[in-house]
């Protein structure tokens, strides 16, 4: 049914309406953000052509990434071999993130590697040779490519200057999706480190891991490490806002949360989407979910987390029928903890730890939720008592010897499990150390159809401004994938 109450805007919703690109639109009275005056905020329903198409637009936010790393590495150059970190701020304040701590996330990062013993290395997004700089001197091989050609560039000058690089060392300017040129079954391990947030959806990442496998060797692993999750958006998101604003009005925040949201770009990908892949690829033997490491707290370690693929065929050891200690009742402290695991039966598995490093955002989440600001606040920066640092289990396992998976909770966000068991061999996979969610419906965060909808929204506002006195247009044009309705069928303004 037609809304029959198009209201005092609706010649400019006629407008719109009549666009190719636009099913329908709705404009409606909303503050102007520059000035505080009066304005027009256009809401448009794209048709299901106006779309670039999902291959165009992958393409285009690829594209995208290469001209940002580009411009980049290129005016980083000056920055000594394997230690350039710009490009990393905080989401939370726009500054470069502290310099230990991401040296110290790469130090987490490059001993995970280096605990599966690689020997010939292909890394995909090799970017300014973060982990290249620290792992090739001590391989028979490292391939390593990148989207960018000025990193690859700038890498090369580097390598050939290195004599313990110049033999072992070849790099190539490739997109990730790409492996021509590259041998197939020939690495023992494939990595790829912090680049996943920069594909432009679900499918293309299953397509290079699809690929990436290809090149490993029979018994090879395959490291994609620091992923965002998809799991915590929201909170993420909410502690952004809370951080950027000192509005008191919930309503006030929480538009702040969604307009943070709406600018994020990067994929995300909740644990099972790894999970439900290495359940229907033959090739993969087991996967290894991992909590991202690190001795410190911002959004790197809360927000994000390591995988392991097994290339078939491997030795499994299977945790999942292990037994569980539930903390909070069977044990509540580290030390209990330490006494118990002196005398289990291992494995053993640990499950509902807070995480001290996320359970502050996840509860200024809830409280946002539930209209207080102030308590949200509070929670942003508060543990609860019971609340464990991670790192402290590592400590623990370091002391008593055990082998440690930390993994996300399947039941809540703001948990994590921790599977304690006897030392195997670096290339002897968990099996069911990680358990998927029951409610995981959703696996990724498309931010290729964000791109669009924007390029889109861009392209409709300037053809607004030619067709309208300067009076008129919109302050601001945003696409929705659904227009709200009344019972009635009418659009619910």
């Amino acid at each position: 049914m037609p809304d029959n109450h198009p209201g005092p805007h609706g010649d400019i919703e006629e407008l719109l309406a009549r666009h190719e690109q636009v099913a329908q639109a709705v404009v409606l009275p909303r503050e102007d953000p520059a000035t505080g005056g009066p304005g027009t905020v256009a809401y448009v329903l794209p048709t299901a052509e106006s779309a670039d198409g999902p291959e165009a637009g992958a393409q285009a936010q690829v594209q995208e990434w290469q001209q940002i790393y580009d411009r980049v590495y290129a005016a980083s150059s000056a920055a000594g071999f394997g230690e350039n970190f710009s490009g990393w701020n905080s989401s939370y304040d726009g500054r470069p993130i502290d310099l230990d701590e991401m040296r110290g996330w790469r130090a987490a990062t490059v001993d995970r590697i280096r605990a599966l013993e690689p020997r010939r290395i292909l890394e995909i997004g090799v970017g300014s040779g973060l982990l290249l700089a620290r792992l090739a001197p001590d391989c028979e091989v490292y391939w390593a490519t990148d989207v960018s050609a000025t990193a690859i560039d700038e890498l090369s000058r580097h390598v050939t200057a290195d004599p313990r690089l110049a033999d072992r060392v070849v790099l190539r300017a490739q997109s990730a999706d790409r492996v021509d040129g590259l041998p197939t079954g020939y690495f023992d391990t494939v990595v790829i480190n912090s680049v996943t947030q920069c594909f432009p959806n679900g499918e293309y990442l299953t397509t290079v891991i699809e690929r990436a496998l290809d090149c490993l060797a029979p018994g090879g692993v395959f490291f994609i490490g620091d992923n965002r999750d998809l799991r915590t958006l929201d909170d993420f998101h909410t502690a952004v806002a809370l951080r950027r604003t000192d509005a008191a009005d919930p309503a006030a925040v929480t538009r702040a949360m969604e307009k943070s949201r709406a600018r994020d770009e990067e994929l995300l990908v909740h644990p099972d989407y790894f999970a439900a892949l290495a359940a229907l690829d033959p090739k993969v033997a087991a996967v290894d979910v991992q909590l991202e490491g690190g001795d410190f707290h911002n959004e790197m370690t809360r927000h994000r987390f390591d995988v392991v693929l097994y290339r078939a065929p491997v030795e499994t050891v299977d945790v999942s029928g292990c037994a569980t200690l539930r903390w909070g009742s069977d044990i509540d402290d580290l030390r209990r903890l330490t006494a118990r695991l002196a005398e289990a039966d291992l494995p053993v598995r640990v499950t509902g730890i807070p995480n001290a490093r996320i359970v502050g955002e996840c509860g200024a989440r809830d409280a946002l939720a539930e209209g207080d600001v102030h308590l949200a606040r509070q929670d942003l920066g508060r543990l609860t008592a019971s609340a464990v640092d991670p790192h402290a289990l590592v400590r623990i396992a370091d002391k008593t010897g055990l082998h440690l998976a930390l993994v996300p909770s399947p039941e809540r966000r703001d948990c994590f499990e921790a599977v304690f068991s006897r030392p195997a061999s670096a290339r002897t996979a968990l099996v069911g150390a990680y358990r998927s969610s029951p409610a995981a419906a959703v696996r990724t965060q498309v931010p290729a159809a964000t791109h669009r909808s924007r390029r889109l929204a861009g392209r409709l506002h300037a053809w607004l401004r030619e067709q309208l006195p300067e009076d008129l247009v919109p302050t601001a044009v945003l696409t929705v994938d659904r227009l709200p309705l009344r019972p009635d069928a009418g659009i619910d303004r």
